[in-house]
């Protein structure tokens, strides 16, 4: 274990948000059993949340797998970078930052950046996009240094649900500078966040209030552009190459008679997937970032997820019942040995449709405690 490094007055200033906050799994025992053994989450968390004030610091990645906050003493700032092996986030002194044998030269910016940067997929993933980017900025409020920051310093603005989400959040495109073209920055001050998971995987309840409270007030603007709403909505995968329904011309005539609607998450904006989620009552797709749009569900949507085996992993387990969601789940037979998330990611689906329908038409039957099933 190593000891806690002590930073001088002039090195850094600390705002403490949430000091030892515990965050626990919500969910039933079968499906804790379940998990991936590769991706076991913890039952139980706890992160001291803070935003740190970096005079005349330096902020350095590589858009995968390492953010480094430099102090103007060169000095690694702990609690605010990251370092990940393997998808998982590793020790400071691991950070390799320290393996570097070349940098190029700091982009200078004057004034305060806030650094929004965040390792793994989030880059280039709408699902880490809103559990490991935008919620920084509420950390940043909580601080009472929002009006301090002249320079928002985010992963990547090349998807539209990027930019739009920003925009939303009121942040102007002139004050965001990118993390895929400016890789190393330096600024009068820097002020970065812990991440807004820590150093695991579980997603605290502020989190979901923050996304809930910044998007679902859109849910209730008029928008005459909007297709028909369906208060059934399936979210296909047809758009990526991995996590595939094979069966899913089948599925999709099992769900015909229920009214479903199938739909592509990507091909919609922010605000089509606010308004369509916020009015649905069921919504039902397997496993991937386009799910990450159940928090514009209201309270007491049913919420169906296929996995596959081979692949049972958070986050939206954890999500559902922090938001108050009818949470249920089906799980697929895998049709070889997975080892690790890297192949369980990429793992197609067979859906048992019987499975399906046992759970809609449930759904019409009286309410009473109800058993969650696995195929």
């Amino acid at each position: 274990m190593n000891e806690p490094v002590t930073y001088g007055p002039r090195e850094l200033f600390v705002h403490t948000i949430y000091p030892a906050l515990t965050t626990n799994l919500e969910i039933p025992e079968d499906l804790f059993e379940a998990c991936s053994e590769y991706w076991k989450p913890k039952k139980k968390v706890q992160t001291d949340y803070m935003v740190v004030e970096v005079p005349n610091g330096r902020i350095y990645t590589d858009n995968e797998s390492s953010i480094a906050v430099v102090s103007q003493y060169n000095r690694l700032i702990e609690n605010v970078s990251l370092s990940l092996m393997s998808g998982k986030v590793a020790e400071p002194n691991l950070n390799n930052i320290f393996e570097q044998r070349f940098f190029t030269p700091p982009h200078k910016v004057e004034g305060t950046v806030f650094s929004m940067l965040t390792g793994g997929a989030g880059i280039n993933n709408i699902g880490h996009w809103f559990l490991d980017v935008l919620p920084r900025l509420h950390l940043l409020r909580e601080s009472g240094l929002y009006d301090k920051v002249d320079w928002f310093y985010v992963p990547s603005l090349r998807y539209s649900y990027q930019t739009e989400t920003l925009e939303l959040l009121g942040i102007p495109s002139e004050k965001i500078i990118t993390g895929d073209k400016y890789t190393h920055v330096a600024a009068d001050c820097v002020i970065a966040s812990t991440a807004p998971r820590g150093n695991h995987t579980l997603v605290p309840k502020w989190l979901c209030n923050f996304i809930q409270d910044s998007f679902m007030p859109f849910a209730e603007e008029d928008d005459d552009s909007m297709e028909p709403e369906t208060p059934y909505l399936y979210i296909s995968r047809s758009d990526s190459n991995i996590r595939n329904v094979l069966n899913e011309k089948e599925l999709l005539e099992v769900l015909e008679p229920y009214g479903f609607k199938s739909i592509v998450s990507s091909q919609l904006s922010i605000k089509e997937k606010i308004k369509l989620f916020s009015r649905a009552k069921v919504v039902m797709g397997a496993t991937g970032a386009g799910l990450v749009s159940m928090f514009f569900c209201k309270p007491g949507t049913k919420f169906i997820e296929i996995f596959n085996e081979a692949f049972v992993v958070e986050p939206f387990y954890d999500i559902a019942p922090k938001i108050d969601l009818d949470y249920e789940y089906i799980i697929c037979k895998g049709n070889r040995r997975v080892r690790n998330a890297g192949q369980g990611q990429r793992e197609h689906l067979l859906v048992e449709t019987e499975k399906v329908v046992e759970i809609l038409d449930r759904m019409k039957a009286p309410k009473k405690h109800q058993r969650v099933e696995i195929a």
